[in-house]
């Protein structure tokens, strides 16, 4: 990959929810903090609700960063704005050796895995596609090259939505339709390596579209998501554009598929209907 190794951002997502009728309570929770990882540092992080709320912070079972809040006011907009500073980098695998098909059947991993490869309705692969897979196994002599054979199936064979504010299609549902949003894809993904014996999850972030972005300049994003899969250590893997993550990545969360990480989600209470904006801005700052 061209460009540079490590990058810093500031990252700012903003959701604001429009109620047609005023809602007299919100309880919700945002993941909107990124992770710190082993090749990304958040060096610091604001998270702003209007109208005021009682928040606390917390970290979820995968890790992920929660800030749970309630606003008990009469309100017609939510607003929740995230803003971070964070630097990213190449993933440091150190001397660790990619795995076989004969590693990933070890009774051991399997069962420190078992969480990212048991099934789930989300991510269960249409029964069509799964008598491809099975094929494009046998014919893979290891779990790297079965990864991007299925990348390459579902990137050329299913169309790409533009960006939610929510995701709520199955990936049974997606490849009957031959559509869907990246996180949509990502479940594709997803099942097609369970499937396989591959342990894997769900990442949610931010990507730049640019390898090598100028230093200064604002770029709309929209929320991202990528796999990760276990080859002797978790790796990266953009199914959009086969390739592995790197320092123009963002990653908020990690779990066993959207579900598990979704930006914003919770309860409100009003009669009527509720619009949804999301705003994402990337900013290379060094």
């Amino acid at each position: 990959m061209s460009g540079a190794d490590t990058m810093q951002w500031r990252v700012r997502h903003v959701t604001s929810h429009r109620y047609a009728e005023s809602s007299a309570a919100t309880y919700s929770e945002a993941r909107l903090i990124p992770l710190t990882t082993g090749d990304q540092v958040v060096l610091r992080s604001r998270v702003e609700i209007d109208p005021s709320a009682w928040s606390q912070e917390y970290r979820d079972y995968w890790g992920t960063t929660v800030t749970a809040f309630e606003v008990t006011e009469e309100h017609e907009v939510l607003t929740v704005s995230a803003t971070s500073v964070v630097d990213t980098g190449p993933v440091d695998t150190g001397s660790v050796d990619a795995i076989g098909w004969e590693g990933l059947a070890d009774p051991d991993l399997r069962d420190r895995h078992c969480e990212y490869l048991a099934p789930s309705e989300v991510t269960d692969p249409d029964a069509g596609l799964a008598s491809r897979l099975l094929d494009i196994r046998e014919a893979s002599g290891s779990p790297a090259e079965y990864v991007h054979a299925v990348g390459e199936i579902v990137r050329t064979e299913v169309q790409r939505l533009g960006a939610p504010t929510h995701v709520s299609s199955t990936a049974r549902e997606v490849w009957e339709a031959r559509a869907g949003v990246v996180h949509d894809l990502v479940h594709v993904v997803l099942g097609a390596l369970r499937q396989a014996g591959i342990p894997a999850r769900f990442v949610s972030g931010y990507v730049h579209a640019d390898d090598d972005p100028p230093v200064g300049e604002t770029f709309t994003s929209e929320p991202y998501a990528w796999v990760q899969w276990w080859d002797g250590d978790w790796t990266g893997y953009d199914v959009l554009e086969d390739g592995a993550i790197g320092p123009r990545h963002v990653a908020l969360g990690i779990g066993r598929e959207f579900a598990d990480v979704p930006p914003l989600r919770g309860i409100y209470a009003t009669g009527g209907s509720v619009d949804a904006i999301v705003e994402v801005e990337l900013t290379r700052l060094a």
